[in-house]
């Protein structure tokens, strides 16, 4: 009976409600949805109003003879009541160091330096101070409180020692001047470059600039450089400035011993739409050549011949390098410790100069970088539940974090991102998700960047006066050649042979170098679980296909623009050559990187 009663009431209750809910529709008429509909808009016009912005971004670099930079930004802002703090992150900054921090607004109140910053206090805590934070992976994050909202400016001030860096070749500034992470991004941002003494003048005459990630314009004025946008900066944009300085002009305390300027503008050049002014200088030269040997009715003969000689010229100097190379390769002394410090991707880089009438190798670099993953024990190979219930081998991404690992390659915290990303929460990658991560537009940005530390290059002159390395990276080579001849019974270290299984790879004798090891030591690879892991015959080969096919698309892809760009260079060869060179004119919205002081710090209002 009591829940007779209950369905009772409750039916009633329902059918009330629905008679509610029809009598209040009937009364919502014409005019009230207009004035709801008007009200809501407004409330979306002021929210979106009130939000924080960064309307004009100013930023001063003084430099100083010893490469030095005291620079000082300025930022006027609309601050809503979001957010307790504004802060500047600089990332990448080693061995350059943050220092002299002090803030002031528009009234011109000097902010309280409190030194080291917390970032979980209030809004009106951080009021009226600043500090700097020093975050484990090595960003720096100079910090202010935003205090009251309204119309505000802050002046932001701080010394970076040894920002210009001195190489054999060139003095350079290579700066990342508002990360790409920046939230809000300014509406309008002007970058300018001066000395601190009249001695310091900077003019097309003696120094270059260049810009990328943004849309504007790069001038010289009054013995100044100058980087200003010339249209609001989206979310993908960024202020990277790279700006090249006579010897002599100025003495950088921090020198660069193991690169050189130009190799870092190829690595900035990489994706951008600058094209190479020494290339069309050259360019220039064959076209008048050309138009002279058209003029006297023997441009078929001419080329044909030149042609010809040109390379028969090449292929006997190919051949001449290679055999001298190689004969070289046969006498250097045994080197048993890892090259370079383990550095792989420089070795490759030397394996790549000295492959004399080849094209670059980079799918053994990625094979390798992939086993000393696996050897780090930050990926694996075992055992795992399908979904039909039964157990596979599969690739396992086993550590997630790798933000504590500071000593590994930039290239290898990339792959590790694209393989974590691609796994998904389970951490488990099948090679359908790798393939499909791979085709996905929308991964197309990771991959590129991915491309860009992966495709460095080095010609071969750049090694004429770097004989011990030579002799590392060749000397460790004839050592893993001749393992079994060497005897290296002797070597218990399990640590150590896994080593020489991942290096093998790299120098394209791992089956070779497997074999040798079984000779010496059969029970090696069945005792030890991460060896027997870089062995894998099922598993890996799938995982590096699935890469191998994306980044030889894209190589393809790199040099087809390469050639689109040099053709649309020789149709503006005047202008695209002085901007290439660094003489001024308009920003480029792709490239940079390469490792610029500044990257990945982040900034903006939190």
């Amino acid at each position: 009976m009591v829940r007779r009663n209950f369905l009772t009431a409750m039916l009633v209750f329902v059918k009330g409600a629905a008679e509610l809910t029809y009598a209040l529709a009937w009364l919502m008429t014409k005019e009230i949805k207009t004035i709801t509909l008007s009200l809501v808009l407004l409330l979306s016009a002021t929210m979106a109003f009130a939000q924080s912005r960064l309307q004009d971004l100013d930023i001063r670099v003084v430099l100083t003879k010893n490469g030095d930079a005291r620079i000082t930004e300025t930022r006027q802002m609309t601050i809503d009541k979001k957010g307790t703090e504004c802060y500047i992150g600089l990332g990448n900054m080693s061995p350059s160091t943050v220092k002299d921090l002090t803030v002031s607004d528009e009234t011109g109140h000097v902010y309280e330096n409190i030194g080291e910053w917390d970032n979980d206090r209030s809004r009106s805590e951080k009021a009226g101070r600043c500090g700097m934070v020093k975050k484990s992976n090595g960003v720096i994050e100079l910090c202010w409180g935003l205090g009251e909202s309204g119309q505000r400016t802050y002046v932001t001030n701080y010394t970076i020692t040894g920002l210009v860096r001195g190489y054999s070749d060139a003095d350079a500034l290579r700066h990342v001047f508002l990360d790409k992470s920046v939230k809000p991004k300014p509406e309008r941002a002007k970058v300018t470059i001066v000395g601190a003494d009249t001695t310091l003048v900077f003019t097309p005459g003696n120094c270059s600039i260049w810009g990328f990630r943004f849309k504007g314009d790069m001038q010289f004025e009054d013995g100044k450089l100058v980087a200003v946008t010339t249209e609001p900066m989206n979310a993908e944009a960024a202020l990277y400035i790279m700006a090249k300085f006579p010897k002599g002009m100025l003495k950088p305390t921090i020198q660069i011993t193991d690169d050189t300027f130009e190799h870092k503008r190829q690595l900035a050049f990489e994706g951008s739409d600058y094209g190479d002014a020494i290339e069309e200088e050259e360019t220039s030269f064959w076209q008048v050549l050309l138009s002279i040997l058209i003029a006297f009715g023997i441009l078929a003969a001419g080329a044909a011949v030149l042609g010809g000689l040109y390379y028969l010229f090449k292929k006997v100097l190919a051949t001449f390098r290679r055999k001298k190379h190689e004969k070289w390769t046969k006498t250097v002394d045994y080197f048993k410790s890892l090259p370079l410090e383990g550095n792989l991707q420089q070795t490759n880089d030397m394996l790549n100069a000295f492959a004399v009438g080849k094209d670059a190798d980079y799918n053994r670099l990625i094979s390798a970088t992939i086993l000393q993953l696996i050897n780090e024990g930050v990926f694996g190979v075992q055992s795992v539940m399908t979904e039909t219930g039964e157990m596979a081998k599969r690739f396992v991404v086993k550590k997630e974090d790798l933000s504590l690992e500071k000593d590994l390659p930039p290239l290898t915290y990339k792959m590790h991102d694209i393989f974590k990303k691609a796994a998904g929460e389970d951490h488990v990658l099948d090679p359908k998700e790798l393939e499909t991560f791979m085709k996905d537009k929308s991964n197309r940005k990771l991959l590129r960047s991915f491309m860009d530390l992966l495709c460095t290059k080095r010609d071969i002159k750049y090694y004429k006066d770097r004989k011990e390395e030579m002799c590392e990276v060749y000397g460790f080579k004839r050592f893993l050649d001749d393992f079994t001849l060497v005897n290296e019974r002797h070597l218990t270290e399990t640590q150590l042979w896994r080593d020489y299984l991942v290096w093998a790879t790299l120098y394209g004798n791992a089956e070779q170098v497997k074999k040798d090891m079984k000779a010496i030591n059969p029970e090696f690879f069945k005792m030890d679980q991460i060896a027997s892991q870089l062995l894998d015959s099922t598993v890996l080969p799938v995982v590096y296909a699935s890469v191998f096919q994306t980044t030889d698309r894209m190589l393809d892809e790199r040099k087809e623009n390469r050639r689109k760009n040099k053709n649309s260079s020789r149709r503006s060869k005047g202008s695209s050559s002085s901007r290439s060179s660094g003489k001024g004119g308009r920003s480029s919205w792709g490239g940079g990187g390469g490792g610029f002081s500044g990257e990945g710090g982040g900034g903006g209002i939190r």
